[in-house]
């Protein structure tokens, strides 16, 4: 079946309105020559799977894998204090249900 749709942004929205038994269908796009601003690189092998990524949250994403980063580079002080007995106690409890 051959229906008509506008891709915006990433998504492609039907011209008229479309029921499909599942959620996820794979399909095939035919797009004009003219559209295509550019020669499109070669699709990997996650290329139809994964979609388009907002600007925002990858500008987002970037600036928590840098906090994260800095996290991680940080040294572990050599002062720490000990760990409380209720603290003991919670990590037994689940060192416990491990071994189960």
């Amino acid at each position: 079946m051959q229906v008509e749709a506008i891709y915006d942004h990433g998504r492609l929205e039907f011209v008229e309105p479309l029921r499909l038994k599942h959620e996820r269908v794979r399909v095939r796009v035919e797009v004009p020559d003219e559209e295509l601003a550019s020669e499109v690189p070669e699709a990997g092998p996650q290329a139809d799977v994964l979609p388009p990524v907002d600007p925002e949250v990858e500008r987002l994403a970037q600036s928590m894998r840098a906090a994260l980063d800095a996290i991680h580079a940080r040294a572990i002080p050599d002062d720490l204090p000990e760990p409380s007995e209720r603290y003991l106690e919670r990590a037994a409890a689940f060192a416990w249900r491990e071994d189960r």
